[in-house]
């Protein structure tokens, strides 16, 4: 999380232009050591209205930012709403404290709501042979399983989540879409064209190329929940996450150990069935994905929840997107831009304790 100053007013609230400058790596997302806010770049952040996704149904919209106040209404999964402030929760024990103020009306737990945007894009162009790398940059858009008249929607794709593009195609009435892999059954969704952007080549790059492979590392602290990225001994990078669940009988702990980040993906669709320990899940478009073991553990974005600090994942890393892809661009290998998947023979340092 981005690491607030202590406010022992839960009514002092950010204002909402601080706010927007806090968004380059997502809210609740990055922390200095320490204990500074992170201001970051985001290119017309103050022009953008800044909203907010509920993850969760029945999520509480409070009267004040406390969960002791009254409650104005149970809010149903997928409600976007404007987030015009942010306060800083007056509990001191608890690890995320950054409530939203939603429309003006009221406040609600930042642990389940996604801050997003609603973003069009333009269509006109095309895409490259073998496809490229796009970012969903509305709230949600519902997937369609074909272009055809009787087509049904098959899955809702979600702020932030990243997709690997294969085709600008035009519907019946001459709108644009874009065909998208589904890189786990290897079918096909299909969205209108607007609703996701082009990742340029540009924006791939690699972070510090120059400093050599040995020199740079990750430390995950399952105790603090938190990821340090480090060159050599200057820290570079310092996140909230959100690891494993820990449960008694083993479940989704994430597993320590020392590992290296051979494998990586810009996306991923991330499905595991129901067992004994929880449920499954069913996550298209996972972004930013940096495998570190060959059980399929990694470091990837989360536009599920925002509760970063708290365990609960099935194993892997949860980050914001926004770090994640700051961990992906900054890890070795580099995956061209041309690539969906790519592994190396080596890749950056990654220690778990």
């Amino acid at each position: 999380m981005i690491k607030p100053n202590p406010r022992s007013d839960p009514d002092k609230t950010l204002s909402r232009r601080q706010f927007l400058q806090l968004c380059g790596f997502g809210v609740a997302g990055l922390m200095l050591p320490n204990g500074l806010l992170l201001i970051s770049n985001w290119v017309n952040k103050e022009k953008s209205d800044l909203l907010g996704r509920v993850t969760l149904g029945g999520h509480p919209l409070y009267q004040r930012p406390v969960s002791t106040s009254r409650v104005l209404e149970e809010m149903d999964q997928d409600r976007v709403r404007s987030i015009t402030q942010v306060a800083i929760g007056e509990d001191p024990s608890k690890i995320n404290r950054i409530w939203y103020e939603l429309d003006g009306e009221g406040y609600a737990h930042s642990g389940r709501i996604q801050p997003v945007r609603h973003l069009l894009n333009g269509v006109r162009t095309a895409i490259p042979d073998g496809g490229c790398l796009g970012e969903i940059t509305v709230p949600f858009v519902d997937a369609y399983n074909t272009m055809k008249a009787n087509r049904a929607i098959i899955y809702r794709f979600y702020y932030a989540s990243t997709f690997w593009i294969l085709d600008r195609v035009l519907d019946e009435l001459g709108e644009v879409w874009y065909e998208l892999l589904d890189d786990r059954y290897y079918r096909t969704f299909f969205i209108p064209a607007e609703t996701i952007r082009l990742v340029p080549d540009s924006e791939l790059t690699a972070i510090s190329p120059d400093v050599p492979e040995e020199e740079k590392k990750i430390v995950i602290d399952l105790a603090g929940q938190t990821l340090t990225a480090y060159e050599g001994e200057q820290v570079a990078l310092m996140s909230r996450i959100s690891s494993g669940t820990r449960q008694p009988e083993g479940g989704f702990s994430t597993p320590t150990g020392y590992y290296r980040t051979t494998r990586k993906r810009p996306c991923r669709h991330m499905a595991s069935p129901p067992s004994e320990f929880g449920s499954g899940f069913d996550l298209p478009g996972v972004p930013w994905v940096s495998y570190f073991t060959g059980s399929g553990i990694a470091i990837h974005g989360s536009y599920w929840h925002n509760d970063f600090g708290i365990p609960y994942s099935h194993g892997c890393i949860n980050m914001t997107p926004q770090a994640a892809k700051w961990v992906y661009l900054w890890t070795t290998p580099t995956v061209p831009p041309e690539n969906y998947f790519y592994a190396g023979d080596h890749g950056t340092r990654v220690i778990v304790q």
